[in-house]
């Protein structure tokens, strides 16, 4: 897959087959992410993969799916068969958003190049994960899960009318609205 179509085609799945997915795959992506642009390269970024059927059955009721939809969250058997977890490391650095960016973003890009969906969750109840994770909150922070699976549902860019809000169409697939070029370009000129 070309890189142009892995990041224009990669859409947020929120149901996924069961199927699991191999080891080394999750490797690959956790090394995407080591490798990923990092400001001032500190590197504060921390990774666990998650595929115990236990732990995923734990960690489930803590995360939030698909706000704009009324039935988005996955069913029992279309759940993820992976997470990955995200922390910042505070005794490298205190702020973690860019780096989570680029490495998500990497994870993500990578995941859809090996046919994995993905689906980026930041609403969690971070405090009973780290707890379940048996964390230090003091030295970490948990920033997201990357949950991971292969896909059962289809998303699709539409152009956008009036709403920022994904939906479900009568065919099942999400239509994610996006802003159209003309709308996010800002010229600039000498004089300003």
């Amino acid at each position: 897959m070309e890189v142009s179509q892995a990041l224009t085609e990669r859409r947020t799945i929120r149901k996924f087959t069961g199927e699991k997915i191999p080891e080394k795959a999750l490797s690959e992506l956790i090394e995407y992410a080591r490798v990923c642009a990092y400001p001032a390269n500190m590197q504060p970024l921390k990774f666990s993969v998650i595929t115990d059927k236990a732990m995923l059955d734990k960690i489930f009721p803590h995360t939030k799916w698909a706000g704009y939809l009324s039935d988005g969250a996955p069913k029992e058997n279309e759940r993820p068969t992976a997470y990955i977890a995200v922390f910042g490391d505070k005794e490298i650095k205190s702020t973690f958003e860019t780096e989570a960016g680029a490495a998500i973003t990497a994870m993500m890009t990578g995941a859809w190049d090996k046919g994995i969906a993905s689906c980026w969750l930041g609403a969690l109840n971070r405090k009973e994960l780290m707890s379940l994770f048996g964390l230090s909150e003091s030295r970490f922070e948990l920033l997201y899960l990357l949950a991971l699976g292969y896909p059962l549902q289809k998303s699709r860019i539409c152009e956008m009318a009036d709403s920022v809000k994904y939906y479900e169409d009568e065919e099942g697939i999400i239509n994610v609205p996006k802003r159209s070029l003309e709308e996010i370009i800002i010229s600039l000129s000498a004089d300003c």
